[in-house]
């Protein structure tokens, strides 16, 4: 299954006025599953979905917690 993520962090810099930092995401799947016969095909599918999700959940919450934590030095 290839897939993509797309993350879009919102961040002032030095020039902007302060604003709290924010992302917004998606996980885009690019081609279709094999094709699944069986309950358990299925499954593994959706399981993989779902591991999908997860990475896709730690990776914005690390990135939104960097971008907080540049903006703690910038108000600082």
């Amino acid at each position: 299954m290839e897939y993509k993520f797309d993350i879009d962090v919102k961040e002032p810099d030095s020039v902007d006025l302060l604003f709290h930092p924010s992302v917004k995401f998606r996980l885009k799947q690019l081609n279709m599953t094999p094709t699944c016969m069986t309950d358990n095909e299925i499954d593994f599918q959706i399981n993989e979905l779902i591991n999908l999700a997860e990475k896709l959940r730690n990776t914005v919450k690390k990135k939104l917690k960097d971008a907080k934590s540049r903006h703690a030095k910038m108000v600082s």
